[in-house]
């Protein structure tokens, strides 16, 4: 029985998510595997007095300070072997911008944007954007603006939480979300799976309110292109930011029917309530398998 250590907690504004993912994890493997929780910063000593015991590590911090490469370069220079993507995947997919850059490059369509700072110039408002802090994640401080005044607030909201900011033209269209796994030395998209919200944006808010606010829809009720499309570009996008074992992507369709790429998460929520969950049952299998999965393929540094 191998020994796992789950890293969680964190101190970014997704903290309350790392730790309701780290509890579902626990719980899935808690029957197959010997597990430790350490909730960082506050453990931290602790893993480090310990972890030499373990055999594979699971970071679940998601947003800064986990999905950013810090934490994967700590494990690595502890020589310790861990679930999901390098330091260099992490770093470049948690910066919205230069993810999107980098994924248009190579034909997946975007939005436009543009990214500001404290430093930049006012912002004047000349249509309805969407307004996202650029290295965050669970759509925290992520609004829909539609005025000056909404958009001068939602500045200085996101500005608490990032030193930058990523303003991108709001697409009026279906939102939809696309995870990937590496499952027997193959990629595979899962099921496609479309979010209706009754405010209209799927932000924290709706993410995690259960069903009051939000449905999900899996698999999505598309046609056979469009699918095929999105998991294209999910796969691609995968491969193009170097992911490994799982990532997520993003994308809201236009009403004319164009795909544009938001998003990639290399740490996907996985809580109950959480996408990449659900897309595993309605493909057959089921978190624990596939964590067992990728624990068993780990081999020791």
């Amino acid at each position: 029985m191998k020994k796992i250590a789950i890293i969680t907690g964190g101190s970014s504004s997704e903290r309350t998510i790392s730790l309701r993912s780290a509890m579902h994890v626990e719980n899935s493997l808690q029957a197959t595997h010997q597990i430790a929780l350490f909730d960082f910063p506050n453990d931290m000593n602790a893993f480090v007095n310990q972890y030499q015991e373990f055999d594979v590590i699971i970071p679940l911090i998601h947003g800064r300070g986990g999905e950013d490469g810090a934490l994967q370069g700590f494990l690595e220079t502890l020589g310790k072997p861990y679930l999901f993507s390098g330091i260099q995947a992490h770093a470049i997919a948690l910066d919205k911008a230069k993810t999107k850059a980098l994924v248009s490059r190579v034909g997946i369509p975007v939005a436009p944007s543009m990214l500001v700072d404290r430093t930049s110039a006012p912002v004047v408002y000349k249509q309805p954007l969407v307004v996202k802090p650029y290295d965050g994640g669970s759509s925290v401080a992520t609004v829909r603006v539609d005025s000056q005044n909404t958009l001068d607030i939602a500045l200085k909201d996101g500005f608490a939480y990032s030193k930058k900011i990523l303003l991108e033209d709001y697409v009026q269209g279906d939102e939809f979300t696309v995870a990937v796994v590496e499952t027997k030395n193959t990629l595979e998209a899962l099921p496609v799976i479309l979010i209706q919200t009754k405010t209209g944006f799927f932000d924290f808010t709706s993410k995690y309110d259960g069903s009051s606010l939000a449905t999900e829809i899996c698999p999505a009720p598309i046609s056979e292109a469009l699918e095929t499309t999105l998991k294209d570009f999910a796969i691609l996008a995968h491969q193009t930011l170097g992911c490994r074992h799982v990532s997520r992507s993003d994308f809201i369709v236009d009403q004319q029917g164009i795909p544009r790429f938001l998003e990639t998460n290399t740490i996907p929520g996985m809580t109950k309530q959480s996408l990449l969950p659900k897309a595993l049952i309605e493909h057959g299998t089921n978190l624990k398998t596939i964590l067992c999965e990728w624990i068993e393929a780990i081999r020791p540094t």
